[in-house]
């Protein structure tokens, strides 16, 4: 499966990190405690739909375990170098009754999985600009610190489709990828609505998980934000990543 990314250059800045030996020296800078600032970084935003229907068949419960393997897998694989770690920033934002931001960038080492509850509607629309304006922010923050980056995720995560307005981010969220300010996916799980999803994501990017199977889809996901971070910045846009068997594309037809 192609996972695409698109790498963009370092700019020189005040901030720019002192190096060692020819390895950069360990920092925290400011909010968002973003680390080793002069090696390549790559953001995801994890939308999250924590609306009532994810309790069917403990869909959340599920969902939450997704997420604790994410972080294990991440931090725990010894294929990983330190510099990959700390160079994969996480953010996690649910939507369901309202939009929640669980968790800021961080890199992913610093990533607290949160528990999850389900209850309410689907507010996809006002999650997808919550996560264009993180995205916006961080991407701000890595040219101000003169950090190099590929271009940031937007990984949506629902068991249904919006009840609220989404025009509007879906237009958002297509001018952003027309250009190359993000991308979006979408993995839909039971009874997702796919018409609704191919409006708003690139139907090339719209997957199906069958089994709720959140822990291979998050190994899954880890091991594509590692090898993009760890590819070639002046390679191919795009790189292959075997994805497990629970997870399809989908041919959407109109």
């Amino acid at each position: 499966m192609a996972i695409f990314q698109r790498p963009f250059g370092q700019n020189k800045g005040t901030n720019a990190q002192a190096t060692t030996n020819d390895n950069p020296i360990i920092e925290d800078v400011g909010t968002g405690g973003i680390r080793w600032i002069t090696e390549r970084h790559v953001a995801c935003v994890f939308l999250l739909d924590t609306s009532g229907s994810m309790t069917t068949n403990d869909a959340i419960g599920k969902l939450n375990a997704g997420l604790r393997t994410f972080k294990e897998q991440t931090v725990n694989d010894s294929s990983f170098d330190e510099h990959t770690k700390a160079c994969i920033d996480v953010a996690l934002v649910s939507f369901g009754p309202d939009v929640k931001v669980q968790q800021e960038f961080v890199p992913v080492s610093e990533m607290v999985p949160p528990t999850l509850t389900a209850n309410g509607g689907t507010p996809m629309g006002a999650a997808i600009d919550k996560a264009l304006d993180m995205i916006a922010a961080q991407k701000a923050r890595y040219s101000e610190l003169g950090t190099p980056y590929y271009r940031p995720w937007i990984f949506c995560i629902t068991d249904g489709g919006p009840n609220d307005s989404y025009a509007t981010a879906a237009q958002r969220l297509k001018e952003m990828e027309d250009a190359t300010k993000v991308l979006g996916y979408c993995v839909g799980v039971a009874n997702f609505d796919r018409h609704t999803m191919a409006s708003i994501f690139n139907t090339e990017r719209i997957f199906e998980l069958e089994n709720l199977n959140f822990p291979a889809l998050f190994k899954f996901v880890s091991s594509s934000l590692a090898t993009v971070r760890n590819s070639d910045p002046n390679g191919g846009r795009s790189v292959a990543v075997e994805a497990p068997s629970d997870l399809h594309t989908l041919n959407i037809a109109f």
